[in-house]
């Protein structure tokens, strides 16, 4: 799970980025499925992705196509820097 802070000059392109992605990780395997949720308030969102393994997300997280989709952040500078924080957590899940 990854915690986005983004200023809210920077939301509309943002949820654009997201909404028109390649798609690179969805062909990955392992991959389960990604979601991305708007917070109702606030400006922390959510990119929520699932895999089938640990393994396979470090594989993901580690890849070219990874990097190449993350570059975009650069969109995102204010005063020279980049406007986005983000914090990683990773969750094991022990019931459906």
């Amino acid at each position: 799970m990854n915690q986005m802070q983004v200023p809210e000059k920077f939301r509309a392109r943002f949820e654009e980025v997201f909404r028109d992605r390649k798609k690179a990780v969805d062909r990955r395997p392992g991959f389960i499925k990604a979601e991305i949720l708007k917070p109702e308030k606030g400006d922390t969102y959510i990119v929520m992705t699932h895999w089938e393994r640990k393994e396979d997300f470090l594989a993901w997280v580690g890849s070219q196509e990874y990097k190449e989709g993350h570059q975009r952040v650069a969109e995102f500078k204010e005063n020279g820097k980049i406007a986005l924080t983000s914090k990683v957590e990773t969750y094991e899940v022990i019931a459906t």
